[in-house]
């Protein structure tokens, strides 16, 4: 029910922003095309995204975890920008299982350069079972530079709160236009990508820790006879109290730790984007206990901007 539930809210969310507004064509993060820098201050894109899993720089549950996520974004002709973005991972506890918010700004140096920074924070529900869930901040800074043949970009991103991780995310891509053959009049092609994410990953050591003690609580509740004859583990005073302490060995060495390949297929329409994408994640130099394996996401995001 709450699959059904989160889905059509979330969906309507999003429509009820697209409807309100007619087609002006599709701006970007610095200029609009077909508009005039000068006389368009602003625009507001409304987005909606599904996967057939999540991840956080390469590292994801055993489990998977289908959600639906809607966001909201404000960019001004000069590059600030503020948005925000909720997830609902399907069979789930909370309602919301994550909610995050930014505030950045986004330049160009030239023709073939850009280059955005941003600073966000991240809220969770009480029950989210994402590995992200060990952090609630990132500040992050990218630059994208396009050699005709290949469009290279690099991001580094600091993240902090609960633990403090630092990575860089280098890819290489580029986009193929295919409406040319068949003389189509709306912009479509692929632009696969090929990435690799580096860094430190003291996060996976934390939540994998979080995990651990969470599964041992929950033999204790479930068979208190289990050991002790119902006074704990010896530890305790037998009065049935239980007390997890969570004990991080930080690791803080920096190193490859994902390669992926992403195909998507990139669609628009007036001012609406459409991007299935399909993407092949290998994660690297795994600590003990960490449950990410090779993996296929499977996405889809809609935007509509006005």
């Amino acid at each position: 029910m709450k699959k059904l539930f989160g889905f059509c809210s979330l969906l309507a969310f999003s429509l009820a922003f697209s409807a309100a507004a007619a087609p002006k064509g599709k701006p970007t993060p610095i200029t609009a095309p077909g508009k005039d820098p000068e006389k368009r201050k602003a625009w507001l894109t409304v987005g909606l995204e599904t996967a057939n899993n999540a991840s956080f720089f390469g590292r994801n549950t055993y489990e998977q975890y289908p959600y639906v996520a809607a966001s909201l974004t404000y960019t001004h002709v000069s590059g600030l920008f503020v948005s925000a973005m909720s997830y609902q991972l399907f069979d789930t506890e909370d309602f919301i299982d994550e909610t995050d918010v930014s505030i950045g700004y986004s330049y160009t140096l030239g023709e073939k350069f850009d280059g955005q920074v941003s600073y966000s924070h991240f809220f969770f529900g009480a029950n989210t079972p994402l590995v992200k869930s060990v952090t609630s901040n990132a500040v992050s800074a990218s630059g994208n530079y396009d050699w005709n043949y290949l469009f290279t970009g690099l991001t580094v991103s600091y993240i902090f709160g609960g633990s403090s991780d630092l990575f860089t995310v280098l890819d290489n891509s580029r986009y193929i236009p295919l409406q040319k053959l068949w003389k189509g009049k709306n912009p479509v092609g692929i632009d696969p990508k090929f990435s690799i994410i580096a860094g430190t990953q003291e996060f996976a050591e934390t939540h994998t820790v979080v995990v651990q003690n969470r599964k041992r609580l929950l033999e204790l509740l479930l068979d208190p006879w289990k050991n002790g004859n119902g006074k704990g583990n010896g530890k305790g005073n037998g009065n049935g109290q239980t007390t997890t302490t969570t004990t991080t060995n930080t690791t803080k060495r920096f190193r490859v730790l994902n390669y992926s390949i992403t195909v998507p297929l990139v669609f628009s329409l007036y001012n609406i984007d459409i991007e299935p994408a399909y993407r092949f994640s290998v994660p690297v130099n795994k600590l003990e206990g960490d449950e990410s394996e090779a993996q296929s996401f499977v996405s889809l995001n809609l935007s509509y901007t006005f």
